[in-house]
């Protein structure tokens, strides 16, 4: 499984499970990717076969509901809750790197449109 971490997750998340091996990129550092809508973001995702992690619940589940009515795919939306992975813990990053890890480790069994919530 390969990641696109939204903006609103550290960039250092990102470097900490590509140095264990994992195929993962954040928008944050990629200009382009950070500039994108999110239905754009989700939609470059796609075409690269990679899930959107991302604590914007609200504005992908809309896109994920309005992609499946228009027979549109995505390769999977992991969401975050911003009270468990808040940036100003002192957990965080540790905390997501570790839940991705797991996810990484034992991923969904599905090819595609899955959504999960990260624990």
């Amino acid at each position: 499984m390969k990641l696109l971490l939204d903006v609103h997750h550290s960039r250092v998340a990102a470097e900490h499970l590509r140095a264990d091996g994992h195929d993962v990129v954040a928008a944050s550092d990629d200009p382009v990717l950070a500039a994108l809508p999110d239905d754009e973001l989700l939609r470059r995702a796609a075409r690269s076969g990679r899930a959107v992690v991302t604590e914007n619940a609200r504005d992908f589940d809309r896109t994920v509901r309005a992609w499946a009515m228009a027979g549109e795919h995505h390769a999977g939306v992991v969401f975050t809750s911003p009270r468990r992975y808040h940036r100003g813990s002192s957990s965080y990053p540790k905390n997501l790197v570790r839940a991705l890890s797991a996810l990484l480790t034992d991923p969904p069994n599905v090819e595609s449109d899955w959504v999960f919530w990260l624990p």
